[in-house]
Formats: C-alpha cells, sequence, structure tokens
C-alpha cells in the first residue's frame, strides 16, 4: 500500500486551517525553500515540490475534501489493522503459559520431562521409558522373543 503525504504537514498547519492560514503557509514556506535562493542544496527542491502539492490539493477546496476523506479511511483501516494485531497478539499470550510447561507436558505425554517418572501409568501401559521403541523395532522387523 502506498503511503500518503501529510499535506498538514508539509505546510505546517492545523487540519482546521482556514484558507487565509493555508495560503499564508504555503507564502512563507515556498519563499523559505525556493529553488533561487538555495541553490546549492538539492535537498530544498523536493521540499519546495512538496510545498507546491500540499497548497495544490488543500488550496482547492473540493481536493482538499477528497483528500480529508481518503485519508480518514485511511487512518480508520490502519487503527483496525492495528487492533486486530494487538488483540492477536494478546490472545497468543493468554493461550501458552510459559510457567505451567512441565506440568502440560506432563498432562500431555504422562511423564515428567526432567525425572522421566511416569505419572499417568493408564496412558503408558506401565512401561519404563515412554521413549522405548524397542516393541514397535521388533514387531516391524519380524523378532520374536
Amino acid at each position: 500500500m502506498e503511503q500518503q503525504k501529510d499535506w498538514y504537514r508539509i505546510l505546517e498547519i492545523a487540519e482546521s486551517a482556514t484558507e487565509q492560514e493555508i495560503k499564508g503557509a504555503y507564502r512563507r514556506l515556498a519563499k523559505k525553500y525556493h529553488p533561487d535562493t538555495h541553490v546549492k542544496d538539492k535537498s530544498n527542491i523536493d521540499k519546495f515540490n512538496d510545498i507546491n502539492q500540499a497548497y495544490q490539493i488543500l488550496g482547492n477546496t473540493e481536493k482538499r475534501q477528497e483528500y480529508d476523506k481518503k485519508r480518514k479511511q485511511t487512518q480508520k483501516a490502519e487503527d483496525n489493522r492495528n487492533s486486530t494485531k494487538r488483540e492477536g497478539n494478546d490472545s497468543s499470550k493468554a493461550d501458552f503459559d510459559f510457567q505451567n510447561m512441565n506440568k502440560k507436558f506432563e498432562e500431555f505425554f504422562g511423564f515428567h520431562p526432567e525425572t522421566k517418572d511416569i505419572t499417568r501409568e493408564d496412558k503408558m501401559k506401565i512401561k519404563k521409558n515412554p521413549l522405548d521403541t524397542t516393541d514397535m523395532f521388533e514387531r516391524f522387523m519380524g523378532i520374536k522373543r
């Protein structure tokens, strides 16, 4: 999405500025950043062009209303996106508790991850090591004991 320039900030005026205030700000800034007064400084040309473009939009009532409408829509969309991100981040943090990770591991796998003690024998069918795959390997290879 293209980042829209803030013409009010470029002209250094408030959104509620009158036509006279816009015109005065434009004249003051155009005089300050005019390329003829700063021949060697190329950054002033860009600043001057932005000032001219801002005045063309904000100085024209119809263009200003259209700009304000687009600006509000963009701001609403941004606010919605930010609130969705915040809500998503909050809920994901609330779902996973790092303090009780060992307890959750023990509930799911049936043994304590550090001591390897079996806590849920009904789930583990009373094996010494819950990660022991000897039976599965022997069945796969056809080894009979």
